[in-house]
């Protein structure tokens, strides 16, 4: 996972086959979050990209 700057803003970018998950509830993101103000990289982590199973698509 890494931060770039585009356009003055910075984004959190999780690496190839990665998405990025909030640590505090345990969504998932996304492959880019754009950073706000105040936020923080430490309140996000990546995680493989989840695979679904017939168990996930039956529900």
């Amino acid at each position: 996972m890494e931060i770039v700057n585009e356009n003055g803003r910075r984004i959190l970018v999780a690496k190839n086959g990665c998405v990025i998950q909030s640590v505090t509830d345990g969504s998932i993101l996304g492959k880019k979050l754009i950073l706000g103000k105040k936020d923080s990289e430490i309140h996000y982590h990546e995680i493989p990209v989840p695979i679904k199973t017939e168990e996930d698509i039956a529900e």
